[in-house]
């Protein structure tokens, strides 16, 4: 058998599976956003949506954000979005809970849809920039009356698409759902949610013949005779945006899909955009706010964090080197800097290595200075690009804070209780799925195993450390779907007439 009879037997089972299922209930409480948006290109756009949501449109719809774990959203990150009441939901421990196969960001919709806390919901891509309230979509009879609404993309799926036959539909050429937006009473349509879900779990075998997301939809709701209304208008179009229209044809929706927001870049200016000053408002904020990278700092011991805390709470601190007029350098909570940030000093953090505790300033993947605190309450140290010279951090005042003794980190301490530096050979199952858990919410922990294991002087306990580290049980793999549909086979150009 041919992979792609395989891919195609796959198909029909699955969609005699999704048939001959009775999925359970939905519950949820009230109305609400739902919004994927990982990592820090997305979250700049979720960040811009969010905000002139609050601030023009004065819109107090609550809004959930789903995510990939600390990689995709850091600390500093979910500050940003917590005083625009945004509730921030990690995927990870939900799609491990229920076992689902969904590692890429188009499953990632409809999954929040169908584990969504709200009772109905409006999915919008982050990218987009509505025109007025959405909340007054939940109002709309033509939802009332089917309980979900769909809008047509500017393409159709072909009467010859594959998809019609293997998932047992009628074949014919149908439009094309854009799912930069759907809306959805989620307690009348458990059963066609969870039919989109299963779709794009197969998300190898289908997205050959339907482009990501968009039409899992359409063909979970046709395959279930589920209800729905469709925006009569195809949207306005141009090369960098769709507009999406309501039930009158109004423009509703702005979807920048070619024209993202981009921290730190010239944003493209789109003829007859709406809400343009908000949304530069809002990206100023944000650059002021935030470094633009999704940063978690490593392991450190409560000493380091204790320091940390110190350093924030001194204010704003005087950056001297040797080369360069002195500056004033503000070291922010979550590892961000503010005031004196440049290239290689975006992020910061204090380690400590054999009770020695040492301020790191970092770039986007580097270390950019190293300095250590002397007996004056000065940090000195060196640059770490050329030319390297001496650096030195103290506070207005010409000293830093006094450093608390030294503490072991987490891992160090999880390490300690789980028998990694004593006790029998091997290293027991319940330390592996410790260590495994806490890998899945931080990132860098297998590469703080390897550092400890190579600074044992024991080799039976440098050996069992480095054991760990290889039987830590990765999370899973992200942006690994297949996506390299050519729109040309399964897809035909709408004719738009307005």
């Amino acid at each position: 058998m041919t992979d792609q009879a395989a891919a195609a037997e796959r198909i029909r089972q699955l969609a005699a599976d999704i048939r001959a299922a009775s999925p359970a209930l939905l519950e949820g409480n009230g109305r609400g956003l739902v919004i994927v948006a990982g990592g820090a290109r997305i979250f700049t756009n979720a960040y811009v949506l969010v905000h002139m949501l609050r601030h023009a449109l004065k819109s107090e719809l609550p809004v959930e954000l789903w995510y990939f774990g600390q990689a995709e959203i850091s600390p500093a990150m979910a500050a940003l979005l917590e005083p625009l009441g945004v509730r921030l939901v990690d995927a990870t421990p939900v799609i491990a809970a229920t076992g689902a196969n969904i590692r890429d960001g188009w499953q990632l919709k409809s999954f929040a849809l169908l584990h969504s806390s709200f009772a109905e919901a409006l999915l919008l891509d982050a990218d987009q920039v509505p025109v007025s309230d959405p909340a007054a979509c939940f109002d709309w009879p033509e939802y009332g009356a089917a309980g979900a609404v769909f809008w047509p993309d500017i393409i159709d799926l072909r009467n010859d698409n594959a998809i019609w036959p293997l998932l047992g539909l009628e074949a014919r050429r149908a439009v094309s759902l854009e799912s930069g937006q759907l809306l959805v009473d989620r307690r009348r349509h458990a059963a066609a949610l969870w039919a989109a879900v299963r779709l794009n779990e197969a998300a190898d075998d289908l997205y050959r013949l339907i482009y990501g997301d968009k039409d899992t939809y359409l063909c979970a709701w046709e395959m279930l005779g589920a209800s729905y209304a469709l925006v009569p208008q195809r949207p306005y179009v141009d090369e960098f945006m769709l507009v999406q229209r309501d039930f009158d044809g109004n423009a509703l929706f702005q979807h920048r899909t070619n024209a993202k927001w981009q921290y730190g870049g010239e944003q493209r200016k789109l003829f007859g955009f709406q809400h343009e000053a908000a949304c530069l408002a809002a990206m100023a904020e944000l650059e002021t706010k935030w470094s633009g990278h999704a940063f978690t700092a490593p392991d450190r011991s409560l000493a380091a964090r204790e320091l940390e805390r110190n350093l924030i709470a001194a204010g704003e601190l005087v950056l001297e080197c040797a080369d360069e007029p002195a500056c004033a350098i503000r070291l922010e909570a979550h590892g961000e800097v503010s005031t004196g940030r440049a290239v290689d000093r975006r992020h910061w953090w204090v380690e400590e290595d054999e009770g020695r505790l040492r301020l790191i300033l970092a770039g986007s993947d580097r270390p950019g200075y190293m300095l250590e605190r002397g007996e004056d309450r000065i940090w000195r140290g060196k640059r770490q690009r050329v030319p390297i010279v001496d650096v030195s951090v103290y506070g207005a005042g010409g000293g830093a804070p006094a450093a608390p003794p030294a503490v072991p980190g987490l891992i160090d301490e999880l390490l300690r209780a789980g028998g990694a530096f004593g006790g029998p050979a091997g290293v027991p199952q319940r330390l592996v799925d410790a260590i495994s858990l806490v890998a899945n919410v931080l990132p860098g922990v297998r590469e703080r195993i390897m550092a400890l294991a190579a600074l044992q002087a024991d080799p039976v306990v440098a050996e069992r450390l480095q054991e760990l580290a290889r039987r830590i049980t990765p999370p899973p793999p992200l942006n690994a779907v297949n996506r390299t549909l050519n729109l040309d086979i399964g897809y035909v150009r709408a004719e738009i007439k307005e």
